[in-house]
């Protein structure tokens, strides 16, 4: 039976902020809670290899300092253009530590659909996984977008990596803090054009506490997000399981640690299908 997750931002005061909340965006205060945790671990895995918590929350904070370098402001939207994968999460949490909102463009979508979705929300910025860069280029021949960031590396596009280097002059700037007017994009082509939605850090929040009831995630859970329910739920999610230490798998054909078997998925609402697997 999945979680039964309310719409929009919830009633007033139902999600009263606590202290070990996120602060600002889903990942703010990650970092310090993980540093000031070693114990408490946790993960998240591609097809590709696992990135442990805390070094997956500091590169989100060093690339949200690289993007506001970049002259990312408050409010401004940026593309985002990757299967479900940790490099989706890293590309959607980074834009929101630093104020932005994320947009979520679907590899599934047709082009047209993508880039009338960039045009409504005038993107500018556009981060891709290594394998959409071709069309990431595409659709910046066909909208506003300015300036392609790559997961790797490609022609025409900036490495994500660039964001991580030290800030030339050594400004000391740090990505914001209770800034709320960041968020998650979506969107819908319907016959009178494109339908967007914003989720709001509130909104997002809100979820956060709904699965964190819920659930009750532990650090021994093994956590899958993949296509199956929406964006928002997804993201709140797997912000949760980094939050508990939970390991976070993310997308298809990307199994679990060795011996161990998924305990919470995605079916299209989270609902949890095994206890955790306790060590020893």
């Amino acid at each position: 039976m999945g979680v039964g997750l309310s719409s929009g931002t919830g009633r007033p005061g139902r999600h009263l902020p606590r202290r070990e909340d996120p602060i600002g965006s889903l990942t703010g205060g990650l970092y310090e809670r993980l540093r000031l945790r070693p114990g408490l671990g946790g993960s998240i895995r591609g097809r590709f290899g696992r990135t442990d918590g805390l070094t997956f929350a500091a590169t989100v904070e060093q690339a949200a300092t690289g993007l506001s370098r970049r002259g990312l402001c408050l409010g401004d939207v940026v593309g985002v253009l990757a299967p479900v994968s940790p490099d989706r999460f890293l590309a959607s949490y980074t834009v929101m530590a630093v104020g932005g909102r994320a947009l979520t463009v679907l590899p599934e979508s047709d082009p047209d659909t993508q880039c009338a979705a960039l045009a409504e929300t005038d993107a500018r910025l556009l981060l891709v996984s290594e394998d959409l860069a071709a069309r990431g280029l595409e659709l910046a021949e066909r909208s506003r977008v300015r300036q392609i960031i790559t997961f790797g590396s490609a022609l025409g596009t900036t490495p994500f990596n660039e964001l991580l280097l030290p800030s030339p002059d050594g400004n000391g700037y740090s990505p914001a803090r209770g800034l709320f007017d960041n968020g998650l994009l979506g969107y819908e082509s319907t016959g009178d054009g494109i339908l967007t939605t914003l989720y709001t850090h509130h909104d997002l929040l809100a979820r956060f506490a709904e699965l964190r009831q819920v659930l009750d995630l532990t650090p021994d859970d093994i956590v899958a997000v993949d296509r199956r329910g929406d964006e928002a739920t997804r993201m709140a999610l797997a912000a949760l399981a980094l939050w508990t230490g939970a390991c976070v798998v993310a997308g298809e054909g990307c199994p679990p640690p060795e011996g161990r078997g998924v305990t919470v998925e995605c079916a299209p609402d989270p609902v949890r299908v095994g206890a955790p697997h306790k060590a020893g």
